[in-house]
């Protein structure tokens, strides 16, 4: 096996807590808060909707621009908070999300948009340790080299750095509900804290120190994570 039984096992934490555990999750908040599974799955649905406009445009055409890196990364968080919010906002105008837009509702389709968002990024990783057991000689050999000699912890990591994400995804789900029930001010609320949070999350992963980004996202992790209690017990119930 090309690499040890504790790497392995990092790994299946790290696959857990990316695609597991947000289904999980959805699961476990939907019956006990009584809010249809539907509500996470649109959510993801929608989601998916906003990368057909988001991906292009990061992927393809601001590369080509020749903008300074850090507008390029500036341009990119604008990018995704105006994509990732409008797509939220739709959300909550389809189907059973109509009638939860209060914080159950928030808190379910948060789960399903950033739970999502956690699971197009462990699909990669699933895939490539598939290969990786099944057949490494598909592998380019240096990656190999690369995974053989990677802390454990590094793949731990890996799925750690979904949590405080989907944690943010709670407290911009909640705003888009307060968008709803309390004025439009909160839909550029959400926009805004979106595209500022990526904004300083990539260019501290880019620019500073490793231990530097991990206390800062873990330390914005705590923090949206106790807002998002904030806000769903300040948020009205909907309307029956």
């Amino acid at each position: 096996m090309p690499i040890s039984v504790t790497q392995l096992l990092a790994i299946i934490v790290e696959l857990a807590l990316m695609l597991v555990l947000p289904v999980v999750a959805a699961v476990w908040w939907c019956r006990r808060r009584r809010v249809p599974g539907s509500v996470p799955l649109i959510a993801a649905g929608c989601y998916l909707l906003n990368l057909v406009v988001n991906v292009p445009l990061v992927a393809v055409v601001y590369p080509t621009l020749g903008l300074p890196p850090l507008a390029t990364l500036a341009l990119t968080a604008l990018t995704y908070g105006v994509c990732e919010e409008l797509a939220r906002w739709l959300s909550f105008r389809i189907g059973p999300l109509r009638r939860y837009r209060d914080g159950d509702g928030a808190i379910a389709a948060g789960i399903g948009h950033g739970g999502t968002e956690a699971i197009m990024f462990g699909l990669p990783y699933l895939l490539g340790t598939l290969s990786l057991l099944l057949a490494p000689s598909s592998l380019p050999p240096e990656t190999v080299a690369q995974l053989s000699a990677a802390d454990p912890w590094l793949f731990i990591g890996t799925g750690l750095d979904r949590l405080p994400a989907m944690a943010g995804h709670l407290v911009f789900a909640l705003l888009i509900v307060l968008a709803y029930r309390k004025g439009a001010r909160y839909l550029l609320l959400a926009i805004g804290a979106h595209a500022a949070l990526d904004f300083t999350m990539f260019a501290l992963r880019d620019y500073a120190p490793t231990p530097l980004f991990i206390a800062i996202w873990a330390l914005i992790g705590v923090v949206a994570l106790l807002l998002a209690v904030r806000l769903w017990r300040r948020t009205p119930a909907a309307a029956v």
